[in-house]
């Protein structure tokens, strides 16, 4: 990952922060400049305004396009849904909802001064529904600082802006109505431990900032209750905070400890002999696990993970999994009535380390190949048929960049890679996890089929920048 130099930038007055001092950071963590409110400030049309006006300047619209081809016309833009964003470093980095951008071809921002960009997804992360993109200009954006939401308080003032059923920049006003929310997609493998506010959150609203009184972002703005007029939700600031590095890095990796946990109701804490109902029992421990190896037993009812106190089931999924690979970290539990501690070793969560390029080969099933000079697509039924391409799966060659290493071999748009290294290719990703692989070498053996026959080629690949 690129290194950057963190040092203080002052892009006039009210963009004026402290960088945070975490070695690689591409966030702030506070604002240098008070916004001169405080926690009893008066609820005053102009305290909302001077915030508003601090804040909206950071704020984009996301516009999410798709590329279609019409019979008889050329291929065309298409819309495809709205969105919210906003900066958190000069340089172009802001944040969005996963799910904005999940199936977007084209991504497009607009500024709160009219200025039009397309942007990159450097990282994306489903199950916490965090996105990180970049955009590139010469003149430096104007940022929001990322607070920290652990302090947050139930009933304090929030602001949320963004851009509603795509009308625009709008801000709305509210108080923080309850914390660690979760249960909002039966169902969902998601991480949740949702801020609810009752600061109005519409359809395109997703991705904005939710902003406390001091000009800081305390959560991203993300669902709204299906069931209930007034009720929004927004993800943590400091869910963001912890993934952003591994974003920017371009993979997500979790640690595991290897446990599927259930709810302490106040029946199972009386049924457990428990004094309250708090903490999370556990229910299953995956053989040859870290809870295995610690001694953690089915029925251990988990109090304190790392320090932090368990409240309820949905709060332990999210602190095991970024606790960090390899760390030991200390668990608090009761069993059969006894205060216990125990020291778990964390492992790497099977099946959780996704690159970035991985995670847009999965979103729109097309990605570029680093260092091959050529843009891939899924071979779907229909463009097989369509084109009577006769394999049946593999990545299905879209465009060859000229003079590069696919050209220079005589790959072209409509052949089909169907193994690299002898290893098979069905889809986009398997081709980018075994080019991945060959950081260090110079040459990348594929099979490619062209027509009805098969042809193997040796890529030399292009050092990258």
């Amino acid at each position: 990952m690129r290194r950057w130099a963190l040092v203080t930038i002052t892009v006039l007055l009210w963009t004026s922060v402290s960088f945070a001092q975490t070695k690689g950071a591409l966030w702030t963590a506070k604002r240098s400049q008070s916004t001169g409110l405080s926690n009893d400030s008066p609820v005053t049309m102009g305290a909302f305004s001077k915030l508003a006006k601090l804040i909206s300047p950071a704020v984009v619209n996301i516009n999410i396009k798709g590329v279609k081809r019409f019979r008889g016309e050329r291929s065309k833009q298409v819309s495809m849904g709205s969105g919210t964003g906003f900066f958190i470093h000069p340089d172009g980095y802001l944040l969005t909802n996963n799910h904005v951008i999940a199936r977007a071809q084209i991504i497009e921002i607009r500024t709160a001064d009219d200025r039009t960009f397309q942007a990159r997804v450097i990282g994306s992360d489903a199950r916490t529904d965090i996105a990180l993109l970049k955009v590139n200009s010469a003149k430096p954006f104007p940022i929001i600082p990322l607070g920290n939401s652990g302090k947050l308080q139930i009933g304090e003032w929030v602001v949320a802006v963004g851009n509603p059923y795509g009308l625009g920049h709008t801000v709305t006003a509210g108080i923080v109505s309850a914390k660690g929310r979760s249960r909002l997609h039966p169902g969902s493998t998601r991480y949740a431990n949702y801020i609810q506010t009752d600061a109005s959150i519409n359809p395109g609203n997703s991705g904005g900032p939710l902003v406390n009184i001091h000009g800081e972002v305390i959560g991203i703005n993300t669902a709204v209750h299906g069931k209930a007029q007034g009720i929004g939700f927004a993800i943590p600031s400091n869910m963001a905070k912890t993934l952003v590095p591994q974003l920017a890095k371009g993979q997500i990796e979790r640690s595991w400890l290897g446990i599927s946990v259930g709810e302490v109701t106040p029946e199972v804490a009386r049924a457990l002999r428990l004094n309250r109902a708090i903490g999370a029992y556990i229910r299953v421990i995956a053989p040859q696990s870290p809870a295995k190896r610690a001694d953690l037993r089915p029925g251990d009812v988990v109090l304190r993970f790392d320090g932090q106190e368990v409240k309820k089931s949905s709060d332990l999924p999210w602190m095991a999994a970024s606790a960090g690979v390899g760390r030991a970290v200390e668990v608090e539990l009761i069993r059969a009535g006894k205060a216990l501690k125990r020291r778990v070793v964390m492992a790497r969560q099977p099946g959780a380390t996704v690159s970035a390029k991985e995670a847009a080969a999965r979103r729109d099933g097309r990605l570029a190949v680093a260092g091959l000079g050529m843009k891939v697509i899924a071979l779907k039924r229909r463009i097989r048929r369509r084109f009577g391409i006769a394999a049946r799966t593999g990545a299905l060659i879209l465009t060859v960049d000229a003079g590069g290493p696919a050209d220079a071999v005589g790959l072209r748009p409509g052949d089909v890679v169907i193994q690299a290294d002898r290893r098979r290719v069905d889809k986009p990703v398997d081709l980018i996890k075994v080019t991945n692989g060959f950081a260090g070498l110079e040459m990348v053996p594929l099979y490619v089929v062209r027509g009805r026959g098969v042809h193997f080629v040796m890529l030399r690949k292009s050092r990258l920048p």
